[in-house]
């Protein structure tokens, strides 16, 4: 298992999500042009995260090659939904 540190945002506007998630959100995620993978999202300052919001959260994958600086798109379909940065890897 993988568990990583990063500063997401959760995209705004038309065809993009419009409620917010919370602890446990489990989008798919496209890190180094790998095939998608699952993750979950802890949240780490706050109750939820809401669309337009940029803020710091936990990640665990069960796997995925994730080093400092590498960025991401997480997605529920075939649109991106947000976007990241990881600030720290926790665990591998």
């Amino acid at each position: 298992m993988n568990k990583i540190k990063a500063k997401i945002k959760l995209y705004s506007g038309i065809n993009k999500r419009k409620t917010p998630f919370t602890n446990g959100y489990r989008p798919l995620f496209d890190v180094l042009e790998e095939t998608q993978i699952s993750g979950m999202i802890t949240l780490l300052d706050r109750e939820e995260f809401r669309p337009g919001d940029e803020g710091v959260v936990e990640i665990k994958f069960l796997h995925a090659n994730c080093i400092k600086g590498t960025q991401f798109l997480f997605y529920e379909s075939e649109e991106p939904l947000g976007e990241g940065v990881v600030l720290e890897v926790l665990a591998s």
